[in-house]
């Protein structure tokens, strides 16, 4: 019994070492490509793109007229871009504040089809796709850059079909949690995302702040209607060679939750739609890849395949504590040292996020809730991963003012 239970051990640690050493080696690469990699020629604005902007909005009175704000600033000729506001199922003034503004305002009702995915669908039938070269979808406790849309048409000129912005934290001071996300975010945003653009590689949909040649949708629409729609959406695309352009100077800032109890209920539904995705298309893109040696599929099965960033570093520290159940002090020390060293890189990529985002002070003060958001967030992927928690209900994640 003793020897079949090391033996199991063994292989678990093996696996757990292949898998989390690729996973850590893949960020680090790509942080280093960022690094060393020129960014690539923008490209012009002109011609001018048509957009349509929509904005899927369920009870969002406490903060749409923020994102209505902001686009009334955008520094684009206001004749080549038209508002749309989704008012899905709302119970509360969303419309009405909305209305104040020169926009249109499409008003769904069917309880019995909500989430957002339903609400994209039901709204790009009601636009006129002809009239616009793209469409540009942003939440709607979002404000933007003013630039978005010059960025976005320069984009779409050197030939992107599908684009994800850069998806900011705009509520960074709002508490220890949203300056970890903040830091999170600027490793994802550049040291992912913008370093797989400069590769030439997909980036993934983050299901805010995308933008699609309308000819896409119009051939397409959005056939995505899971927990994880934006994951959904991106496999089905990838998986007929559709890669994802990212666009690092197209910004949006969205207001993140402040608390881990406020959270709870977002990363809950993210988290039970990526590992559904996953397993359901994740591991057949990677095959796919695979055997058409089509190696950017490949690449864009891994977003999928891999952990992401804090259950990353979770795995390794529960690798790291296997060890110690060994019997024999030199395979205990080199899976501990293996194990180690992952740790080591994952902290230094955060300590490069760290750099980049400033404020060194502030997220030192952060650094101190690290094992408490670790935890947390590990319970939530491991109900998501076992199925104990599913998400069939879309639930809007409370709003607050900062």
């Amino acid at each position: 019994m003793i020897l079949l239970w090391s033996i199991l051990l063994y292989i678990i640690l093996s696996l757990l070492m292949i898998y989390l050493g690729a996973a850590t080696i893949y960020l680090l690469g790509l942080a280093l490509a960022y690094l060393l990699l020129r960014e690539r020629n923008p490209g012009p604005v002109d011609p001018l793109n048509r957009f349509a902007i929509l904005v899927p909005a369920h009870n969002e009175e406490l903060l749409i007229g923020n994102l209505c704000e902001s686009l009334m600033q955008v520094d684009y000729p206001k004749n080549n871009f038209k508002i749309f506001i989704i008012a899905d199922n709302c119970s509360d003034q969303t419309a009405d504040i909305c209305r104040q503004y020169p926009l249109l305002v499409l008003e769904r009702y069917d309880p019995e089809q909500g989430g957002k995915g339903q609400a994209l669908a039901w709204g790009l039938r009601q636009v006129d796709l002809d009239q616009f070269d793209a469409v540009f979808m942003v939440d709607a406790d979002n404000v933007v850059d003013p630039s978005i849309l010059c960025e976005l048409s320069r984009m779409l000129n050197q030939g992107q079909q599908a684009i994800q912005c850069y998806n900011a934290v705009g509520n960074r001071d709002d508490s220890w949690f949203t300056q970890l996300l903040y830091v999170t975010r600027t490793i994802g945003n550049l040291l992912y995302h913008e370093a797989k653009f400069r590769l030439g590689l997909s980036s993934y949909l983050m299901g805010n702040g995308l933008c699609f040649r309308s000819e896409l949708l119009q051939s397409r629409g959005w056939t995505a209607f899971s927990a994880g729609e934006d994951w959904e959406y991106y496999a089905q695309l990838v998986e007929k060679n559709i890669m994802i352009g990212f666009a690092a100077k197209a910004k949006v800032f969205h207001q993140e939750s402040r608390s881990l109890n406020q959270a709870t209920s977002q990363r809950l539904r993210w988290s039970s739609g990526r590992f559904s995705i996953a397993k359901t298309m994740g591991v057949r893109i990677f095959k796919k890849g695979l055997m058409d040696r089509n190696w950017r599929l490949l690449d864009a099965s891994l977003p999928l395949i891999f952990p992401n960033y804090s259950l990353q570093i979770s795995l390794t520290l529960v690798a790291l504590t296997l060890t110690f159940l060994l019997q024999s002090t030199t395979s205990k020390s080199f899976f501990a040292v293996t194990f180690l060293g992952f740790l080591a890189g994952q902290f230094l990529l955060f300590l490069t996020g760290a750099f980049i985002a400033g404020s060194p002070g502030k997220i030192l003060c952060a650094v101190l809730y690290v094992p408490s958001f670790l935890v947390w967030k590990s319970v939530i992927d491991a109900l998501c991963f076992s199925g104990l928690y599913r998400s069939r209900k879309w639930v809007r994640t409370r709003r607050h003012q900062s």
